[in-house]
């Protein structure tokens, strides 16, 4: 009786976590303009993942037009957004922006807010209102998250976030035009996969 075949599937896969991450962005703006109540917290994640989707579309940009320093990114940058914003701009020829002003200073607000949520601690604080009767001062001042959240700034991020990788994108594109880096920088499919598929031998080396 005949032996069935044997085959062996290669493949390699892409899965792009910057653009599930600016999903993410959409999706809660979306929910926070639908329903207002609650809003302030899907306006919060809304902010945090668009800080998310800009750092993963930087390393997604690195990897891809320069391989052997994003080996070791964590060592050639330390951690520093705007080292891996500069080289990126620099490997592309165009300006890089201005720490101070937007865009970049709402990336800047961005990473504050994802780090107080990232690594959570009680916000304490004291205040002295001096107030005349008949003029009581609100029972509940605004909250830490009131004064760094809003739909305004969430949409504001959305925007500045992809402002920047607008910038990027069509420049990195025609200076690496045989890395694949598709067409947008956020939209399209999420994930890419090739495989080949070849009959497996006798060769106890490739029967494993």
């Amino acid at each position: 009786m005949t032996k069935p075949r044997r085959f062996i599937e290669r493949s390699d896969s892409e899965e792009y976590l910057h653009k599930a991450a600016w999903s993410v962005v959409k999706r809660q703006l979306q929910r926070a303009e639908t329903e207002r109540r609650g809003a302030l917290y899907d306006d919060l994640v809304a902010m945090v993942f668009a800080f998310h989707s800009f750092e993963g579309y930087l390393n997604y940009v690195g990897e891809k037009i320069a391989p052997d320093l994003w080996k070791d990114e964590k060592h050639a940058f330390r951690s520093d957004i705007y080292k891996k914003l500069k080289a990126i701009c620099e490997l592309c020829n165009i300006d890089r922006p201005d720490k101070s002003k937007r865009p970049y200073s709402t990336i800047q607000a961005l990473q504050t807010l994802r780090d107080r949520m990232a690594h959570p601690k009680t916000h304490r604080a004291k205040g002295e209102t001096k107030f005349v009767e008949g003029e009581e001062p609100e029972i509940f001042s605004p909250t830490l998250l009131d004064t760094l959240v809003s739909h305004e700034s969430a949409l504001q991020a959305r925007d500045d976030v992809r402002e920047i990788a607008d910038l990027i994108h069509p420049a990195a594109r025609v200076r690496f035009p045989d890395v694949g880096l598709g067409s947008d920088p956020f939209e399209g499919i999420l994930s890419m996969r090739t495989s080949s598929m070849s009959l497996l031998g006798d060769d106890p080396a490739t029967d494993s």
